[in-house]
């Protein structure tokens, strides 16, 4: 199992509790972790984290070459007790999304085209940019 990571230098501060976006980040790299382990020979067992500036907010994203969420699935994946893992409890996604929407942020899923799945949310700056300093 590999984890890459590719965070852009010189980011702006967030108005955030640090403790409480590393849980949201863990849990994710958790689950991406665990959606590869039943993966056969030969399949890349890779899991990237990727931070960068978008727009007026950081983003964070957590990608891995998993299975992917089935689209009967996904509508309800930050659901309370819903989960996938025959020892899962289905309350992590939905604490992650509380966290975030705590901080003013949002946080979605998407199919990653390779296969897998891309687990990503936003955070506001804590003080706007100008456009020119954007540039």
């Amino acid at each position: 199992m590999q984890i890459e990571s590719s965070v852009e230098s010189n980011l702006p501060p967030l108005l955030a509790d640090p403790i409480l976006l590393q849980q949201v980040v863990l849990n994710l790299l958790k689950n991406a972790i665990e959606a590869m382990r039943e993966l056969g020979p030969g399949h890349a067992r890779l899991a990237s984290l990727r931070v960068r500036l978008i727009g007026q907010a950081i983003e964070f994203s957590v990608s891995d070459r998993g299975p992917g969420i089935r689209d009967e699935v996904r509508d309800r994946l930050f659901e309370s007790f819903f989960t996938t893992k025959a020892e899962g409890m289905g309350i992590g996604l939905n604490i992650c999304r509380s966290i975030v929407e705590s901080h003013q942020g949002q946080l979605w899923a998407d199919r990653v085209d390779e296969g897998g799945t891309r687990f990503s949310f936003t955070i506001p700056l804590a003080e706007p940019m100008l456009v020119s300093e954007a540039a």
